[in-house]
């Protein structure tokens, strides 16, 4: 049984060191032909793909930003060799078939009609930000290794897309449920909270109706605050899209400022579900 487990051991530790190894493009085509075989690709996290989405432009717009980030996050990318990456023709070979798929597949989003409201128009376009963000990721490894990028049938239409769901993500705004507009000390504190977040409030017509409460609980101890708190984001016949109820304590050198830190994690909190919201039915790349 020692004997057994000592070459598991040897076992395991030559595996681990031949990824590193393969993650920092130390080893042989032939090598990585034969180990990462049913691998399902590699995250902006891992070599070559690190490097080049720090080359990608900052995009403008917090919620744009945020949506964006989590799109990169969730791609599953290429797996390249050194020698791949060293040879401009068999990179172009390996890597234009998938550019060609994302081109035919970006024409399913042209169609997406101006006429709903401005969240369900992102809804909509969100699986073509995977498109987007994945060639653009393809685009620059090809120009950073001094391939030149093939135009496509599609090329200017990704721009137009890419520019479209940027207005979008940027232009969300809400207003205020008609029952809870009596005047609460800390309602301009929420306000600017959300607008940090990248979701504003605004008399013309809204994607959202927020919803809100904020009961103070007693606490045992002193400087502590607590707060039974809800905080939701309404669509279509007031239905909640996303919501957050917690039980929240809050430590300050008073009541007032105890709030105002309660309105600034419910903001990010009920925005982080929003992003979510969009981003989790669109997981899949095509």
């Amino acid at each position: 049984m020692q004997a057994k487990g000592l070459a598991f051991y040897r076992w395991l530790l030559k595996t681990m060191a031949f990824m590193v190894l393969f993650n920092l493009g130390l080893v042989s085509s032939g090598q990585a032909n034969e180990q990462i075989a049913g691998q399902t690709g590699l995250t902006i996290h891992q070599p070559p793909w690190n490097a080049v989405v720090k080359t990608l432009l900052a995009e403008q717009g917090v919620f744009n930003q945020k949506l964006r980030q989590a799109v990169l996050e969730n791609l599953r990318l290429p797996i390249l060799t050194i020698e791949q990456l060293a040879d401009n023709k068999k990179l172009l070979e390996l890597l234009m078939p998938r550019l060609q798929l994302l081109d035919r597949d970006l024409s399913n989003y042209v169609r997406v009609s101006e006429s709903v409201s401005r969240f369900e128009q992102l809804k909509r376009l969100m699986p073509g930000l995977y498109n987007i963000e994945e060639r653009k990721l393809i685009e620059a490894l090809l120009t950073r290794q001094g391939v030149a990028v093939p135009r496509m049938r599609n090329s200017r239409l990704v721009g137009f897309l890419d520019k479209r769901i940027s207005l979008l993500a940027n232009g969300l705004v809400f207003n205020m449920k008609a029952l809870v507009r009596e005047q609460r000390d800390y309602e301009p504190d929420l306000l600017q909270a959300m607008a940090q977040q990248g979701v504003s409030f605004s008399a013309r017509p809204p994607d959202f109706v927020l919803d809100y409460s904020l009961i103070a609980n007693p606490s045992a101890e002193a400087g502590e605050w607590g707060f039974d708190s809800h905080i939701a984001l309404l669509g279509k016949y007031e239905i909640p899209l996303v919501e957050v109820n917690e039980k929240i304590r809050e430590v300050a050198a008073s009541q007032e400022q105890a709030q105002i830190k309660t309105v600034q994690f419910l903001a990010e909190k009920v925005v982080e579900q929003l992003k979510e919201f969009l981003i989790n039915p669109s997981l899949k790349q095509p």
